[in-house]
Parts: structure tokens; sequence; C-alpha cells
């Protein structure tokens, strides 16, 4: 009787011991879903603060947009017909030269000389077309910067729609040229095709996300080279730069958002993981291509149209 009440005993205690083990489980898998729930919480909520700031950027640089671009096209459309007027001003005075040298009438006019000579009327001249063309040439490229920000806010244009993105890589461009400047070669083949259906303004912060990444892997110069594809199936939009590279490590996690290998401060780590989900939205996908020491390549692959997209 004592032995089966032992191992009745032993029974329970093994049946416990199922339980307890069951419960440790079901927590630990509990505890895992929750953990993930959170990170799904976090993520959301930073990208709700992203998408914010970008609405308050878009905003703003539509509103900056409109109104610097009265006077900038006041200004371009100045610069013209004031080089004309100071040809016509500059062939009035060429006329008065050589009907002076031809009747001889020098010795009449040496105050003006004199003057000419002190201020050195040639190279003034000079001086004076030099100048209007760099404001022709300050006023284009204004006028790109006004276009490049007018093309990046998109905000009066977020419906779902046809879009030339070779528009929206070379606003992006025009934007990052104080990153570009002299130090990076930038190199671009674009294929022919009218464009794709998508979210401009969405796709216009992919572009930008990827190609600033780009641009500060190459801080001391090197080589953008820019590529779209188009096919049967949809479009390819191709970013490689000449930077270090990345390792494997690192590859496999910079679709993951807070993930970042810059310093602190230098940014949140959230960019590439908005990419990663607007492209994933527009029911295309992000390959990325990297070895240490042969730069980095990004692969875009997008449908041309879109069934049943929301923003």
């Amino acid at each position: 009787m004592q032995e089966e009440n032992i191992q009745t005993l032993k029974d329970e205690i093994e049946k416990l011991k199922d339980e307890v083990v069951c419960i440790s489980e079901t927590s630990e898998k509990q505890k895992h879903e929750l953990e993930l729930t959170l990170e799904n919480l976090k993520l959301t909520q930073s990208q709700l603060i992203q998408a914010e700031k970008m609405a308050s950027v878009g905003v703003l640089t539509a509103g900056i947009a409109h109104e610097l671009n009265n006077p900038i096209n006041f200004m371009s459309g100045n610069v013209y017909p004031l080089q004309q007027d100071l040809k016509d001003v500059f062939s009035v005075l060429e006329k008065y030269e050589k009907t002076i040298e031809k009747h001889d009438l020098k010795s009449y006019f040496s105050e003006v000389n004199s003057l000419k000579e002190k201020i050195d009327y040639s190279y003034l001249i000079q001086e004076i077309y030099s100048l209007l063309e760099g404001i022709e040439e300050g006023a284009h490229r204004s006028s790109e910067i006004i276009k490049g920000l007018r093309s990046f806010s998109r905000l009066d244009e977020e419906a779902c729609q046809f879009y030339d993105i070779h528009e929206g890589i070379d606003s992006s461009l025009v934007l990052l040229h104080n990153k570009i400047k002299d130090k990076i070669i930038v190199r671009k083949d674009y294929g022919e095709f009218e464009g794709l259906e998508c979210f401009p303004s969405k796709l216009n912060q992919v572009i930008m996300n990827i190609l600033t990444n780009s641009l500060q892997a190459m801080e001391k110069g090197g080589e953008l080279f820019i590529q779209t594809v188009s096919s049967a199936i949809g479009i390819k939009i191709i970013i490689k730069d000449s930077g270090p590279g990345m390792s494997q490590e690192v590859k496999e996690h910079i679709f993951e958002p807070f993930y970042t290998t810059k310093e602190v401060g230098q940014g949140t780590g959230l960019g590439l993981s908005i990419s990663y989900g607007i492209i994933e939205k527009h029911n295309g996908n992000i390959d990325v291509i990297s070895e240490p020491g042969k730069g980095t390549e990004f692969i875009i692959s997008l449908p041309r149209t879109q069934t049943n997209l929301t923003g």
C-alpha cells in the first residue's frame, strides 16, 4: 500500500512537473510575443513620428517653394532683357568711340580717356558680362532647387498616380548638391519609360534616404552610379556607390528599425527601415549587394502599376 502511495505521489509530481514546464514554455512564448508586440509598437510609433515630421517638412518646403517661386521667376525673367539692354548701351558707346576715332576728336575727350584708364574700362565691361552670367547661373540654380523642393514635397499630389521617377531622382540630387559638390562623380543611365504608379512623395523619400546613405559613405569622395531599368515585369532603380561597403553582419541588419552604424546623434536608424516599409507597401522589394572594400549597391524593384494601393 505504501509503495502504491509513493508511486501515486511520484506520478503527481511528474504531472506537476510537466505542467510547470508547460506553463514555463507558455510564459516564454507569451513573453516573446509581448516583446515582438512592444517592438512593433515602437516601430509604429517611430514611423508615425517620422511620417508627421515628413508631413511637416513637406508643408514647410511646399510653402517655401511657393514663396520663393515668384521672386526667382522675376529674377530669371529679367536677366535676359538686362543683358540685351546692356549690349545695346555698349554698342552705343562703341559707336561713340569709332566716331571719335574717325573724326580725330581724341583731344576733345582727354578727360574721358583718363577716366576710362582710371576705372580700367575694358576690364569693367568684361566684369559686367561676367556678373550677369553669374546672376543668370544663380537664377537657374535657384529655379532648379525650387523645382526640387516642389517635386520632393508633392503634397498636392498625394494620391497614387503615374510619376516620372527620373524627375524624382534628379530633384533629390539637386537638394543633395551640397553633399556632392566636386568631390563625387555622379553617373546616370536612365531607361526609356514614361513612369510608374506610386505615391510620389513617399517614393521620393526612399530615393532621398538611399542617396543620403550612399553619399555619407563617400565623405572623402567617390563615384555614384544611378541606373533605371524597365522590363515587362516592372522597373528597377539601382543606386551604387564606391564607398567602403558593408560587412555581412551589417548588411543583415540595415533594414531593421533603430539599427545604425553612425555615431550617437548622427542618425536614428529609421531611414532604411521606413524605406523598406514604403517599398513593401508599393508591392516591391529592396535588395542590397555589398562587400567590404567594394562599395554598396541598392536595387529597388517595383511593379509598373499598383492595385488597391492606399496611403
